[in-house]
């Protein structure tokens, strides 16, 4: 069973927010998409700048250097067929309030 961890609480994140956190030394982009939270790894894989600071659209973010594009949901990089620069997903949760993150990788 994946260990999440808690990172904030729903309220700190609204609709169309994102944003950067540490969750056991791996840095995580959180982005609140009409209410669910989708948490992805925070470093671009082309040229390592931060997701939770690029451009958010539904489930698709875009890198604010070079603009590459990736699902939120699966981490896939969506501007071409090439899974090594997919982005990593990881499983999210709400509990009690809480927006929780796991570092396994998401299942959807």
């Amino acid at each position: 069973m994946a260990a999440f961890q808690s990172v904030c609480q729903v309220g700190d994140l609204r609709v169309g927010e994102s944003r950067m956190l540490n969750v056991g030394g791996q840095m995580v982009g959180l982005f609140n998409v009409d209410g669910e939270f989708l948490a992805v790894s925070n470093e671009c894989p082309h040229a390592g700048a931060s997701l939770a600071h690029g451009t958010f659209e539904g489930e698709t973010v875009s890198c604010r250097i070079h603009h590459w594009r990736f699902c939120l949901r699966t981490g896939r990089y969506l501007d071409e067929d090439k899974p090594e620069f997919n982005a990593r997903s990881f499983a999210t949760r709400v509990v009690n309030g809480e927006v929780q993150v796991s570092l396994e990788p998401a299942a959807r």
